[in-house]
């Protein structure tokens, strides 16, 4: 049933006091029933158009919610005092936006001496690229905890063969933060996919001496990447990534590195091509399956983790002419042509 859907009775003629007493209890519970559904929020940054993807779904599903919005800013000391607020409040189902605060607040199997975590109340989270791999789950299937969500990107294999549509591959650069687990993880399945391919795989980070990814390494770390002269570098979802992506994008472009991009705002920075999902439409495909906790009360073990079913070809025909490098015509015929 709905909330705050209440069918009156037809009848006349006075209240008994016990009938006005069970009436009102009836009404007092009618009340109850019909407030918002509670939402937790927990960003990792704020703007992602995933967040209003989301919001949007439910709304369009019928459903009356309140919204409760933290902001880490990318900072994951914040997320225990996070966590200690949504026990506090306990509300209807939280929203994890990354792979970062996910982790922070349902922790990952099999981990000991980890702080409180969020167990008992359901979680859903939108922009986890391999939730396996990031010790979430075991299999997308059924995560076997109060766990569900989208995945916002495609496989790696499928973001190969996309890269190899475009152009033969010998050498390819990547660059990623080996201080996430999900992101080392990436990295060797990466590795044994390019050695089956008979492809040189050329890796770069921007750590620091102390371990810790550095945005001001960030134009160096490129420019390493150049020197190796790789035939295109690929940048997988990195949360420390995102908001410099414009850094990233023209550093590319002016030392003639061609990108491969696996998220939809490094194309918008510039990235020459990409496989990408729309993050308004990954958010609405948590709406829904948010829906289907909140509305239907299915368990979230039981809702499959899943990404789109389709992912759009794109290619930045503006950094491509800069690149000197067009797409064959075989590609034209699918592929999205993004002209700014």
């Amino acid at each position: 049933m709905e909330r705050g859907v209440l069918q009156d009775g037809a009848g006349g003629g006075a209240m008994s006091r016990p009938a006005l007493l069970a009436a009102m209890v009836l009404l007092a519970a009618a009340s109850a029933s019909a407030a918002p559904y509670r939402v937790f929020m927990v960003l990792h940054r704020a703007g992602a158009e995933t967040d209003q993807g989301f919001k949007d779904y439910l709304h369009s599903a019928g459903l009356e919610v309140a919204f409760t919005v933290r902001n880490i800013e990318g900072d994951a000391s914040r997320l225990p005092a996070i966590v200690q607020e949504i026990r506090a409040k306990r509300p209807d189902l939280v929203y994890a936006q990354s792979t970062l605060v996910t982790q922070g607040l349902v922790g990952q199997l099999g981990e000991t001496d980890a702080p409180p975590r969020i167990t008992d109340i359901p979680v859903v989270f939108a922009m986890v690229a391999d939730p396996v791999s990031a010790g979430l789950v075991e299999k997308l299937e059924s995560s076997g905890r109060n766990l569900t969500g989208a995945i916002h990107v495609a496989s790696l294999p499928v973001q190969l063969k996309a890269m190899q549509s475009f152009m033969p591959l010998k050498r390819l650069g990547v660059a990623y933060n080996p201080a996430e687990l999900s992101q080392r993880t990436m990295f060797d399945r990466l590795s044994q996919l390019t050695a089956q391919a008979g492809i040189e795989l050329v890796a770069v980070d921007p750590l620091g001496p102390d371990g810790k990814p550095d945005p001001e390494r960030l134009p160096k770390m490129m420019q390493r990447l150049a020197a190796r002269r790789p035939d295109l570098v690929y940048l997988p979802p990195v949360n420390f990534f995102a908001p410099h992506s414009q850094l990233l994008m023209s550093e590319a472009l002016r030392l003639g590195l061609p990108t491969f991009c696996a998220i939809e705002v490094q194309l918008e920075a510039g990235g020459m091509m990409g496989l990408v999902a729309p993050f308004y439409n990954v958010g609405g495909l948590a709406g829904f399956k948010a829906a289907q906790i909140l509305r239907d009360r299915r368990p979230p073990s039981q809702i499959p983790i899943e990404a789109l079913s389709r992912f759009s070809f794109e290619v930045n025909m503006p950094a491509a002419h800069a690149l000197g490098l067009y797409p064959p015509m075989h590609i034209l015929r699918y592929a999205r042509m993004r002209e700014r």
